[in-house]
Order: structure tokens, then sequence, then C-alpha cells
């Protein structure tokens, strides 16, 4: 069951770690969540208490100082904590950052199994300073994932009282073009798919509304988010021990390109 009664918040003391301090304070307050953050470096507890002084404003914070790399660190404290979720940013730095996740949250993206909900990636966009979250757009795939991701989405929309909107991409369907032949192919890859949908519902014992349409993955789920003006997308990121799934294998370019947060589950 999605919950949020752990909320982990690993913090670097720059302006995107403010952002998910502030996302993070604000879920613990709603929920009743036990929150805590995490430094890993040479700061000292007074020095990130007073980072973290603007966003808390009652209950002194809970944090944790450990030493050595970074994303080594979340990953082993995550796994000793439990956390029913993490928040971080996605902001790399260099000459490709646009292009890139930043290597602390890519690893954590990589190597734990516990929710990871991450901010805009994207230059220029703000971030979002609530967790206000009205719409979600959830992204599934056509595989075993799909019944875990459906329910943890819909469990979310009744957390959050949101509307939910659950979308599919069908990278191979051109939906741009307007030759003949491949008309007939996209009628042929939307009826398949929906005939998938209709057995994995079925299977799942969830009966929901799932849009789907041709084009990259990424670029679907942005438009549908944009569409639906989602505060919260949903992705399934999976296990990394499992053979990748198609979605599981574009959660990068989905992070990446969002117009809002990602959880991905």
């Amino acid at each position: 069951m999605m919950t949020f009664s752990k909320i982990l918040v690993p913090i670097a003391l720059s302006p995107s770690c403010g952002w998910a301090a502030r996302y993070g304070i604000e879920l613990a307050r709603r929920f009743g969540s036990d929150l805590v953050f995490l430094h890993i470096g040479n700061c000292q507890r007074e020095t990130v208490a007073a980072f973290l002084a603007p966003a808390i404003k009652d209950t002194p914070p809970e944090i944790t100082i450990r030493h050595g790399d970074a994303a080594e660190g979340i990953v082993q404290f995550a796994r000793e904590m439990s956390p029913s979720l993490i928040i971080m940013p996605t902001h790399s730095h260099g000459r490709f950052h646009r292009f890139l996740l930043g290597s602390v949250t890519a690893k954590v993206l990589h190597d734990v199994d516990y929710p990871v909900l991450t901010g805009v990636h994207k230059e220029g966009v703000p971030l979002s300073e609530g967790a206000d979250v009205q719409q979600i757009v959830c992204a599934v795939d056509l595989d075993e994932a799909f019944a875990p991701v459906v329910r943890s989405a819909l469990e979310l929309s009744s957390l959050f009282h949101a509307k939910l909107a659950i979308v599919h991409a069908v990278p191979a369907a051109d939906e741009t073009s307007d030759n003949r032949g491949e008309i007939e192919v996209r009628k042929y890859l939307f009826r398949i798919t929906e005939e998938k949908l209709t057995r994995l519902q079925r299977e799942a014992g969830v009966s929901v509304k799932v849009s789907f349409a041709g084009g990259a993955v990424w670029t679907v789920i942005r438009e549908a988010a944009i569409r639906a003006d989602a505060e919260l997308v949903v992705i399934g990121r999976g296990h990394t021990q499992r053979a990748l799934g198609r979605l599981r294998t574009h959660s990068y370019s989905i992070i990446r390109n969002s117009p809002c947060p990602v959880l991905s589950i």
C-alpha cells in the first residue's frame, strides 16, 4: 500500500535540495510522516539545521550526518531506514547537464527499491513550492509492472484527493504520418495495445481508463502531463535485477523531460 510514513530527504545545501526539503516537510505535515534529512559530507549538524530553518517553523528536524561517497551513503542509509519515500533533486553539473541526471540521483534510482520522487529537471521551469497534488498522470507499460503501478497511482489519487489520468505510449505508431500504409500499421498497433490492456486489467482485477498515443515514450508522457496540468507523474521504475521493460528503460528520459515532479516506484 502506498504510504508516506517515513520520508528520507538527502541534503547537499543547494537550491534544488532546498526544494526537496520544503516538499518533504509539507508532505510530512500533511500525512504525519517521520521525516529524516541526510547529509553526506563535512558540514556540521548546525550548518544543515540553519539551511533547513527557513522551511521548518516548529519541530527541530531529524538530521543524520554521514561521511564518504554521497551516492553510496544515501543508498546504504536507505537500506537501513527502509523509507516509504525518498525525495531528491535531479540536476547535474557540467556541459551536458541538460541531458543527464545528477550522478548521485541516477545511482539512487538505479540501486534502491524504494519509491523516489524527483523534481523538475529542465532549467527555467520553476520548482513547485508545495506538495498540493490535484492532477496525477500515471504512465504504464504492458508487463508485470502494470498492476502494482496502477494500484499505487489509484492509492495516491485517493490520498491526495486528486484526479488521475493513465497513459501508455506506443512508440512504433507514428501519429504524425498520413501515409496509408502507416495508418494501417497504426490502427493494428492500437488494436493490439487495447487487447493487451484489457487482458492486463482483467488479470489485475482493476478497471481503469487507459489512454494511449503513438510516439516517443517521454514525449507522450510529457504531453499528457501538460494537457492535464499535472503536479505529479507516476512511473514504474521496477527492480534492476529483473529484465528491463520498455518504460523502465526510458525512466531517465521521462524524468529529465517531465514538466512536474516524477514519482518512480
